[in-house]
């Protein structure tokens, strides 16, 4: 997938990226064509272009030998300002939820203590299992989980779902990947979303009394990392079983900084989960409107009314 490279820094790049530099800005916005390449179209003319066997790969020559007619520049750049603007929202959302991380570590340390304590203090593990039936879910597999977050899930039949989907995942829960845990794949779930299941190679943690900020920032420590990788079965493909994330050391505190961290911390984590809702929509938007308006079936008029309507 193209990205575009901010003009402020010097970068270096592997052999393994490909960098398209424009040689004609007389001719070429550098936005329009960063998102003009973002196109199925393109993504097939690259895959077509792949050889090898084990590992596919493409060169720069076969980059370049894409063909496209190019709109005349202002109407390039009218595009790339209407797409931009909700790529700079999603950008501000994001640098809201780095804040809110930032915020939390910074409360959770004030209040932990040095002594340590199992996690089946604050949480329990994999509480509720779910069963196939006629509707619909939305599952949530450990691909979709990275550090900090999840790629929410569409939705499909129960008749489609794999085996695997039986975690019941509800708002407050803390879902990790109990697969390799050296890549922290972790996320806090606050969608209150009753289709949505997770796999079983999820551990779920869900909180006691309400504590659904605390269970996930005591997961996010060092030590509890450190644990996890100890405890991991298997060479190839290390896993945690579920039952031993209960034995996970956390910090402990006093009553009474559990529900002031838990006070504070809740509402700034709804906070960021509020922008990051709101990026997965945005990004929708943009996703739906780029080929429309790559192909001229909307005009840039059309498409600024609806950003403006979604911002």
């Amino acid at each position: 997938s193209p990205a575009l490279v901010p003009g402020d820094r010097v970068y270096l790049h592997n052999q393994r990226i490909g960098l398209v530099q424009i040689t004609r800005p007389d001719r070429v916005d550098t936005k329009y064509l960063h998102y003009r390449l973002r196109l199925q179209d393109y993504r097939h003319h690259v895959v077509a272009t792949a050889s090898g066997t084990s590992v596919r790969h493409t060169s720069p020559g076969r980059l370049e030998s894409f063909k496209t007619e190019l709109p005349p520049l202002p109407t390039q750049r009218a595009i790339a300002e209407v797409l931009g603007a909700l790529d700079d929202k999603i950008a501000a959302n994001e640098a809201v939820a780095v804040s809110v991380d930032e915020y939390c570590e910074a409360l959770f340390a004030g209040v932990s203590r040095p002594e340590a304590r199992p996690l089946s203090t604050i949480a329990r593990v994999n509480v509720t299992t779910r069963k196939p039936d006629d509707g619909h879910l939305r599952y949530l597999d450990i691909s979709a989980v990275s550090v900090g977050r999840f790629n929410w899930p569409g939705r499909s039949s129960w008749a489609d779902a794999p085996g695997r989907a039986r975690r019941g995942v509800k708002a407050g829960d803390t879902v990790w990947s109990t697969v390799r845990p050296n890549r922290r794949s972790h996320a806090l779930v606050l969608d209150d979303d009753p289709e949505l299941v997770g796999s079983t190679g999820l551990a779920v943690l869900s909180p006691i009394a309400g504590r659904s900020a605390l269970v996930y920032q005591a997961t996010k420590t060092p030590a509890f990392l450190s644990y996890l990788e100890a405890v991991a079965e298997g060479s190839a493909y290390p896993a945690v079983r579920a039952e031993r994330f209960m034995d996970a050391p956390i910090p402990s505190m006093e009553a009474h900084g559990e529900e002031r961290f838990e006070a504070t911390a809740y509402p700034a984590r709804f906070r960021a989960h509020c922008a990051t809702t709101e990026s997965r929509h945005l990004a929708t938007l943009r996703d739906t409107l780029l080929p429309h308006l790559m192909s001229g079936r909307l005009t840039v008029r059309d498409a600024e009314a609806r950003v403006e309507a979604a911002l």
